[in-house]
């Protein structure tokens, strides 16, 4: 019966959907040439405030890809209403721009070889600690650990002091990247 409940309740908020997909386009016209689709899934006690689906990926289990966001296609949900414009754009670049898009492959790329790896397995031990992280570091660091990282600056994820934990050089990368995506 709570797959049922889940769908109806699925169904019944995407007809009162704000629209982050537009909102994101108009604020980025970086996205406006993106195939990427947004469902509003609002779930009160979920810790995160969306969950980025690649093209083939069908999700988990215990997290399935909803069936709005159709297969062979960028897919976000957005679990909160207060997301902003700016955090559909960082989750788009981190999970997927940095992959398909060559400039920003090459920024990526950069920055990740500037990380110190010292930091990022400490960053994982918080995150084991914290938020109980279960996956192998190297899963972990490809996921979420260096695209977290980087948005963190990029994308104003980290607050107004975000700049006090990068270095010269990865400010320097992460700036161009904000250039060129048109982030002020």
């Amino acid at each position: 019966m709570q797959i049922e409940d889940d769908e109806v309740m699925e169904a019944m908020t995407e007809e009162r959907t704000p629209d982050f997909l537009s909102e994101a386009q108009t604020a980025f016209p970086y996205l406006k040439d993106k195939e990427l689709d947004i469902v509003y899934t609002p779930k009160p006690k979920e810790t995160r405030f969306l969950e980025f689906y690649p093209p083939d990926e069908p999700g988990s289990p215990e997290m399935p890809r909803p069936k709005s966001l159709p297969m062979g296609r960028v897919g976000i949900e957005v679990f909160r209403p207060n997301v902003k414009p700016i955090d559909i754009l960082g989750d788009y670049v981190s999970h997927y721009g940095v992959q398909a898009d060559p400039e920003l492959k090459k920024y990526y790329g950069q920055f990740r070889e500037s990380l110190d790896p010292k930091m990022m397995q400490e960053r994982y031990k918080y995150h084991r600690e914290n938020f109980g992280e279960t996956r192998p570091f190297e899963e972990w660091s490809e996921s979420s650990g260096v695209p977290e990282i980087f948005r963190g600056y990029t994308f104003n994820q980290f607050g107004d002091n975000a700049a006090e934990l990068y270095t010269p050089q990865q400010l320097m990368i992460l700036d161009q990247v904000r250039k060129y995506l048109g982030i002020k």
